[in-house]
Order: C-alpha cells, then structure tokens, then sequence
C-alpha cells in the first residue's frame, strides 16, 4: 500500500503559496525588462535590477528548501516573507519611476494576503510600512520620463501620481478591513466545523464503547445466575463448615452486587430511553455516589468534605455522570489508596468537585495528552476511562482539569451545570 504524505499545516500552505506568487512575479519581471532593453531600448540599471531579481529568487529558493524541512512555519515567518516582499518591489521601483510607475499598484498583492492570512495585529504594521515606502518613492527614485505622467509641470509631484496615492491609502484601506473580517469569520467558521467533526467522533467512539458495555451487561446475566444457584447450593452443602461459610457469603455478595449493578444500569438506560428525568437532592447524590464507591473500595482511606452549607437542590443527573465521577475516584485510589482527599460543594448553577491524591503525579507530556483515547501511563488502563469522563463531562457542558497539585499528587478539578427539572 502506497504511503499517504502527511497534510501539512494551512501557515504551510500559505507560505506556499506567497513564494509561488514572487516566482510568477519574478519572471514577469524579468520579462518586462528584456522587453525594455531590447524592444524598448530604455536606459535603466539592468546590472541593480537583476541584483535585486537574484537576491529574491536566492531567498525564495531558500524558503522553500526551508519549508521541505520545517513544514510548520510560524505567522512570524510568513510576516518576515512578506517585508521581503513589499522591500523588494519599493528597490525595483526605485530605479523605474518611483509613484510615477503605473505598476506602483501590486503594493496591493501582498497587503491582501497579509489581510487574508495574518492576523490583525501584523496587518496594519504591513500597511505602514508599504505606505512608508510607497510615499518614500515620491521624492527617492530615478526618474524615467518615458511613463512619467504628461501634466508635470516643472518636474514636481503630479496631480495624477498624488491621486494614485491617495486611492492606493483608499484602497488599501477598504480591502484590508473586508478582508481581514472575512478571513477571520472563515477561520471561525472552520474552527467551529473541526469541532462539530471532533464531537461526532467523539459521539462514535462512546456509542461504540456503550453499545459493548450494553451487550455485555446482557451476556453477563447467565453467567451471574448460575453462579448465585451454585453458591446457594454450595452454601447448603457445606453449612457446618465455618470458614468456607464465611467464604461463600463474601462470594454471594460480591455477586449480589454485581447483579444490582447490572440491573441498575438496566433501570437507568430505559430511563433514558423513555426521556424520563427524576432529579434527586444534590446532598444526597453526592453522599450516596461516594459512599457506594468505597463499598467498593474497602482497602481506601480518603477524606470526603461534602460542604454542607452549599443549597438544598433537586438536579438530573445522568446515568453517566456517575460513572465518570466513579472513574476519576478509581484513578485516585489506583495512584494511591491512602490519603485521597474528595471536596464537594455546590451552588444553584453548579456542581465542583475536586479529587486530590497522594500518588506520583503525571509528567508534563502525558499531563497535555491525558483525556484523548488510548493516552495513559498505566499499562492495562490504555486512559479509555479518562477519556470516556471527559467526553461525558463535555457533552454534558461539563469540565475536567488534571493539574500536579504542588504538595505531590494529581488534582482533579471536574464542574458541572445543574440542571433543575421537576418530576
């Protein structure tokens, strides 16, 4: 299978396409001035023009070796191609007219794609300074009457020239302002379209995840039953034998668990099936989630301050904030059992609560990967958990903030919107 070639970055392609225009623009040069010595015999510095004509086509021979290497250019560096730019055409000018020369007006080419490719804060350096040199040109040139306007009187500044500069300062102005507004809304408009295609992969991806987790809560059922049979049989066969009672009771609870699990994640997906939404005291989801994940959890030590003067509320919750909340205190307790810290607090527009534990932290590279799939340091977990948590907090207009707490250990900062329904 041929190997696909990496899509390179729109600065890339921008910077591409400037040094595509300056060759085009190079050549057309080129071809004007054999134009005007053999065709037109007009006396100009040849020997100064192709000097200029080299050293630009030096430079953009460079930019592109440069680019084959270092496919990320910054908007810097698309700002320092474009100076070179606008340099080169006010030295060109400069030994055919000045303002006089009709061709004073390709100032405009690079100022519209600075305004369609930079941002505003480097476009307007680039108007002043082509306006600079373009008002530079008026008084610092080598006169070429041969395109001079025919109503100079005494030699001075035009009507003519002065009326091409003031519609150049028009000009400029105009389209630099649409421009700069359109390419901003198309830089938005993109922005929000990449975003929309990440949260429908990000739907999949958890449709995918959910769709296994339901059939596999299915499967689970037989298997379950039968063992719950099989322990109660167990349990009357061997009733007088003291420690394997107390084996099998563990046994049937564990199991029992297990089947409320499957049966509550029965309850809660028809429940969202049927849109029906029942809200419940905050206080009370809170206490209730924790307390349930430490049955689970009995070998764990952590601290829970669940502030009590926050307001008593009725919110929804769904079904998989839950288990994304469950998913963070696991992380927690798998980083180190001991000294978990949980903070709970709340007011009538949200919900925040912070995890801290007592485990080695996270390194800085993974630390801005953490919440993408398959990213994590535990060797079995692949961080599909995390991920899944931050894309349920996400969809619910949630979020999630892993940081290194200063003392050692990671902190989990997650908030989430209330939302208030009635039964």
């Amino acid at each position: 299978m041929k190997k696909q070639p990496l899509a390179i970055s729109a600065p890339a392609q921008n910077l591409q396409r400037l040094l595509v225009v300056r060759g085009f623009f190079i050549l057309a040069v080129c071809a004007a001035l054999i134009f005007c010595h053999w065709q037109l015999q007009l006396p100009l510095n040849y020997s100064s023009m192709l000097f200029i004509i080299s050293g630009l086509t030096l430079i953009n021979v460079f930019a592109f070796i440069q680019l084959r290497f270092y496919p990320y250019p910054s908007t810097t560096t698309v700002f320092t191609q474009l100076i070179i730019e606008i340099t080169g055409i006010s030295l060109l000018l400069f030994y055919v007219g000045g303002a006089d020369n009709p061709f004073v007006s390709y100032f405009l080419v690079p100022l519209c794609i600075a305004a369609a490719i930079l941002p505003w804060r480097l476009v307007w350096p680039l108007i002043l300074f082509s306006l600079s040199l373009y008002t530079a040109l008026f008084f610092y040139r080598i006169p070429l009457p041969d395109i001079a306007p025919h109503h100079n009187h005494g030699g001075g500044i035009s009507l003519h020239t002065t009326g091409m500069w003031f519609n150049f300062l028009l000009s400029v102005s105009l389209i630099t302002f649409f421009i700069v507004r359109m390419a901003a809304a198309l830089r938005h408009q993109t922005e929000t379209l990449n975003r929309l295609k990440e949260d429908r992969l990000r739907d999949e991806q958890i449709l995918a995840v959910a769709s296994l987790a339901a059939g596999t809560a299915h499967e689970l059922g037989t298997p379950l039953t039968t063992i719950k049979t099989l322990l109660n049989e167990i349990q009357s066969e061997y009733q007088n034998d003291s420690n394997l009672s107390d084996d099998i009771q563990l046994l049937q609870s564990q199991v029992a668990h297990c089947t409320d699990t499957l049966h509550n994640l029965k309850t809660h997906a028809d429940l969202t099936q049927n849109m029906k939404k029942h809200s419940e005291d905050v206080a009370h989801y809170c206490h209730q989630l924790i307390d349930n994940w430490l049955l689970l959890h009995p070998e764990t030590e952590a601290s829970i301050a669940i502030d009590s003067s926050s307001p008593d509320i009725q919110a929804y919750f769904h079904p998989s904030i839950s288990q994304a909340i469950v998913n963070l205190l696991n992380n927690a307790s798998e980083a180190n059992p001991v000294g978990i810290e949980i903070h709970a607090h709340w007011n009538h527009e949200k919900l925040s609560i912070t995890i801290k534990d007592q485990g080695l932290g996270i390194s800085d590279q993974l630390l801005s990967q953490l919440g993408a799939p398959l990213v994590s340091e535990k060797g079995s977990g692949r961080g599909l958990g995390l991920f899944l948590t931050k894309a349920t907090l996400e969809r619910h207009h949630g979020s999630l903030q892993l940081t290194n707490h200063p003392t050692g250990g990671c902190l989990a900062s997650l908030s989430l919107p209330l939302t208030r329904h009635h039964d």
